[in-house]
């Protein structure tokens, strides 16, 4: 076979020399980037004894970078650890463990979920559900029926995950007047001496059943987003540290070493108050003891973001938390945690069932969102699911699987003078050097797509000379079924949903579309499924230093875009 002559650069050409089973390709040569190719790891499957690498062809006539698309990375500049955050999942209806259907479609999110934080279990439902609460005899005893939580609990614990229990809501027989608001009963309790039995005899039934030694490393959450009043909380801030306080009082009781904290505080504008249950944990005045201060063994916040509003308000909406939590040495290091976590309604302002977005605006959301978690120190982000119709990935369940591939490993610096939402994460793990990078765009229709330069420095590309290279990439045309799935169905003639529960590419594709969507699903599945997989863009390219002992790449994002490049010293 001849050898074939391309051209680099003006002036420039290089030797490609193609082998039995690998196409041709061709990589440009700019100032300080290394060439990109194929053919030398192919050659190594093509018992060419004798091929040599190419020397890099002379840059004379140079490219130039714009060095505002440099991003600097340096392998000695260790920041962090790569930490998992992704794998605690919330769970409202703790019933559905008990379920064999349920439980067995399970399997394929364990590799990414480990916990469950079971919401509403004490009862004070609208469903009717987890009714354990019996009321008091005549001697102000209460009566108790655990059958329910014990055959729930069983079902879990059968799973392998990790049960995380929040303490809401208030059982209805423990109010006088039954008051009924958007998520059940969210009024204090009339007696707490009653709620105080009610909590101890709660968890020494867990005792008794799954052992002190298991339960006491569960996580115990007071409320959910008790600033939101009356839909979670209905009275008033100083009514909810007192009944914060009790809470924990009593838990410590019978768990001294109980791991516990109060409800996630919800964000947005219909708040009713937002950093002041930590000055009342730090300094305040103990309702239950009378002493200062309340354990507060984690802190917690709800964060939904809205494509109607074209923006990210991560930074804004946790910095405050971040900065009030460090001014107490007691709490600047305990688990800060995002307790609920979505894409809460899509550009129309239509909200539906979905909590996320199933497309590549979601997937590079969630990229920019882990960049940002990693900055302010966010523990976890409890994730309500990143899959979609018949467990099928979406675009952020692909996100997940990048992370996988780097969790554990060493996070490193990486500086940039690039505006937007556009940045890398790069890591180091077992000897490989993983580079996260991604490219956001608060509008889904948004054309902006960037080309960025990652320069790696430092001792470990210093000892080495040539780095084999892996890609994979999420974006439009990588890693998405639902635009394929949309127009499918569209072109069969089912009609959409209209009005404000019409929402556009979300999880679940019955919030858009009527009846007739899951014959075009089923029909076309197999389609659906390779297309929902994440896909490696580059597999096995070689790539070389420049004379100044850097590694540059450089990578072309679409306008929600997310690549994972993985290096393997050669």
């Amino acid at each position: 076979m001849e050898n074939v002559q391309k051209d680099l650069l003006p002036g420039k050409r290089i030797t490609i020399l193609p082998t039995n089973n690998c196409s041709r390709q061709i990589f440009r040569v700019l100032p300080v980037i290394v060439f990109l190719s194929m053919f030398l790891s192919c050659s190594k499957d093509s018992g060419d004894d004798n091929f040599k690498l190419p020397e890099t062809p002379d840059t004379s006539d140079k490219e130039q970078i714009d060095p505002n698309k440099i991003v600097n990375i340096n392998t000695e500049s260790v920041v962090g650890e790569m930490y998992n955050f992704w794998s605690t999942r919330p769970m409202v209806n703790q019933t559905r463990f008990t379920s064999s259907n349920f439980t067995g479609g399970l399997e394929s999110i364990k590799t990414y979920v480990k916990s469950y934080n079971l919401v509403r279990v004490l009862g004070g439902r609208t469903d009717g559900l987890n009714n354990f609460y019996k009321g008091v005899d005549t001697n102000g005893n209460i009566i108790t029926d655990f059958s329910g939580l014990i055959s729930s609990m069983q079902g879990f614990m059968q799973t392998g995950f990790k049960p995380r229990i929040v303490l809401d809501n208030v059982p209805w027989e423990m109010n006088a007047v039954r008051e009924e608001n958007k998520y059940g009963n969210t009024n204090p309790p009339d007696d707490y001496i009653v709620w105080r039995q009610y909590i101890n005899a709660f968890l020494n039934v867990l005792i008794d059943e799954f052992t002190y030694d298991e339960v006491k490393t569960w996580r115990f959450r007071v409320a959910t987003e008790p600033n939101y009043v009356p839909e979670h909380w209905n009275g008033t801030k100083e009514e909810f540290f007192k009944h914060y306080d009790i809470t924990v009082d009593e838990v410590l009781k019978v768990i001294p070493d109980a791991i516990i904290g109060p409800g996630n505080l919800l964000t947005e504008g219909a708040a009713e108050w937002r950093t002041e249950i930590i000055d009342h944990c730090a300094n305040g005045t103990n309702y239950a003891t009378g002493e200062i201060g309340t354990r507060m063994s984690f802190f917690c916040l709800s964060y939904y973001e809205k494509i109607d509003q074209n923006t990210i308000n991560f930074p804004e909406t946790v910095e405050p938390y971040r900065t009030k939590l460090n001014s107490y040495a007691q709490f600047a290091d305990i688990p800060f945690d995002i307790q609920e976590f979505g894409i809460l309604r899509d550009e129309y302002g239509n909200r539906g069932l979905s909590l996320s977005d199933a497309t590549e605006l979601g997937a590079s959301w969630y990229a920019t969102i882990a960049d940002m978690a990693y900055k302010y120190k966010i523990t976890e982000i409890y994730d309500w699911g990143q899959e979609s119709t018949d467990a099928l990935a979406t675009g952020r369940r692909n996100v997940t699987s990048m992370f996988l591939k780097m969790v554990n490993g060493n996070r490193l610096a990486a500086t940039h003078n690039m505006s937007g939402h556009v940045g890398t994460i790069p890591v180091i793990k077992d000897g490989k050097i993983y580079l996260l990078i991604y490219n956001h765009n608060t509008t889904r229709t948004s054309t902006a797509k960037k080309s960025i330069y990652p320069k790696i420095e430092g001792t470990q590309i210093g000892s080495t000379t040539h780095w084999e290279m892996n890609e994979w990439t999420v974006d439009k045309d990588h890693g998405i079924f639902m635009h394929e799935l949309y127009k499918d169905v569209k072109v069969a003639g089912v009609s959409n949903k209209t009005g404000s529960s019409a929402r556009i590419y979300g999880n679940r594709p019955d919030d858009y579309f009527n009846t007739g969507w899951e014959d075009i699903f089923n029909a076309n599945k197999s389609k659906y499924t390779e297309l929902a997989k994440l896909p490696q863009t580059i597999n096995d390219s070689i790539v070389g230093k420049a004379e100044d002992g850097s590694l540059t790449l450089k990578v072309d994002l679409g306008p929600h875009s997310v690549k994972l490049i993985e290096l393997i010293p050669q």
